[in-house]
C-alpha cells in the first residue's frame, strides 16, 4: 500500500471530522479555526480534532518540513537534481497524528492499516531518508547530530535547524544558510 492510499485509509478510520481530508471551518464566513495554544483553543470552541491536528500533524510538519527537510533538500539541490519521491523521518508528522488518534480511541483502523502504520512508524524512527526503486531501495542513516532552536511565536514548541544543525556519521554536513 503506497503512502497516499494508506493516509486515505487512515483518514477514513477517524471518528471525527478529519482536518486532513477537509479543513475544519467554523462561523458564518467559513473562516479557519484559530491556531491557539491547546487549552485556549478548546476554550474558544475549536473542535478537539482540529486542536489535535494543529498540535501534532501541523506542528510536526512545520518542524520537520520547514525546519529540516527543506534546508537539507535545498542544500542537496544546489549540486544537481535530487530524487523527487523520498520518505523517512519527515513522515513522522502524519504517522504520529494517526497513531495518536488511534491511541486516544478517536480512530479505528483495520488490521492491514495498523500493520502498515506500524511499518511506517518503524521507518520514521529508525532511518533517515529512503528512496524506493523497482529493484533497489536506498536508505540513509539518521544524522549523528541534529541541533535545533525554537521557532519564535509558535504555540506547539516548533523547532528549526541551527546553521550548524546537522552532521552525519561519515562526517558530511550540509552548509545551511
Amino acid at each position: 500500500m503506497v503512502a497516499s492510499q494508506l493516509r486515505g485509509a487512515l483518514s477514513a478510520g477517524v471518528s471525527h471530522l478529519d482536518p486532513e481530508l477537509s479543513a475544519a471551518r467554523k462561523g458564518k464566513h467559513n473562516e479557519p479555526s484559530p491556531e491557539l495554544p491547546p487549552l485556549k483553543a478548546l476554550d474558544a470552541g475549536v473542535p478537539l480534532g482540529v486542536v489535535l491536528h494543529q498540535g501534532i500533524r501541523t506542528a510536526l510538519h512545520r518542524s520537520l518540513a520547514h525546519g529540516f527537510r527543506m534546508p537539507i533538500h535545498n542544500t542537496l539541490a544546489a549540486g544537481g537534481p535530487v530524487p523527487v519521491c523520498w520518505y523517512g523521518q519527515q513522515d513522522a508528522a502524519w504517522v504520529a497524528y494517526y497513531d495518536a488518534l488511534h491511541r486516544l480511541g478517536l480512530a479505528h483502523y483495520g488490521p492491514d492499516e495498523l500493520d502498515h502504520l506500524g511499518h511506517w512508524a518503524a521507518l520514521a524512527r529508525s532511518c533517515g531518508w529512503w528512496w524506493p526503486g523497482e529493484d533497489v531501495c536506498i536508505v540513509v542513516d539518521r544524522p549523528e547530530l541534529v541541533r535545533t532552536e525554537p521557532v519564535p511565536g509558535t504555540w506547539h514548541d516548533e523547532v528549526r535547524l541551527r546553521r550548524d544543525g546537522v552532521r552525519y556519521r561519515d562526517g558530511w554536513y550540509p552548509l545551511l544558510t
